[in-house]
């Protein structure tokens, strides 16, 4: 007998003695205990709180759990993929601490244009894991997964060019920090 049967069955029951109780009692001012006993709202059976198996508690319906599909092992998911995401952070500071102190340099200026979008990049992909989900929105997840790909790509193909045909990330990035200053410099 399923729990919902027997949680419904003894309210119906505990209702009706209840009611049958109350007609046949006389009009007091206080109701008797037993009366009180009998009104109380039962759900269902302690008995049925002490089955231990899940078999017991749920008959042939409970499935194998090696039949249960499970996701595939990924190195890079878990404590491997954070420890990632902390290395390549780690790795940016003196990158942008050697940038600001010695200025371009080609060894620095490819690195940095590795480094930094590789960093966006699984910042962007955990902000997709947490946020759109591939189980609730599967479409929408595979769409922005390989766009962030492709954009990662596009900035990396876009910081070797800056770094092979121009002046160099460091340069590039203080030309256009410094633009507006050069503009007021030529005005006076």
């Amino acid at each position: 007998m399923s729990f919902n049967v027997i949680a419904k069955r003894t309210i119906s029951s505990s209702l009706v003695s209840a009611s049958l109780a109350h007609r046949s009692a006389p009009m007091v001012g206080t109701i008797s205990h037993q009366l009180q006993q009998r009104m109380t709202l039962r759900t269902a059976q302690p008995l049925l709180f002490k089955a231990t198996t899940p078999k017991a508690l749920f008959g042939d319906e409970v499935p194998n759990p090696a039949a249960v599909p499970q996701p595939p092992a990924n190195r890079m998911h878990g404590s491997y993929h954070w420890m990632n995401e902390r290395a390549i952070s780690v790795i940016s500071v003196p990158l942008l601490a050697t940038a600001f102190i010695y200025g371009s340099h080609p060894i620095n200026d490819m690195l940095m244009g590795i480094v930094l979008p590789m960093q966006a990049y699984m910042e962007f992909d955990q902000m997709l894991l947490d946020y759109f989900q591939a189980r609730r929105w599967p479409v929408i997840s595979r769409v922005l997964k390989y766009a962030l790909v492709t954009i990662t790509g596009l900035a990396m193909f876009g910081a070797w060019r800056i770094n092979t045909t121009d002046v160099g990330l460091t340069n590039y990035f203080s030309r256009i920090w410094n633009a507006n200053n050069k503009k007021e410099e030529r005005s006076d």
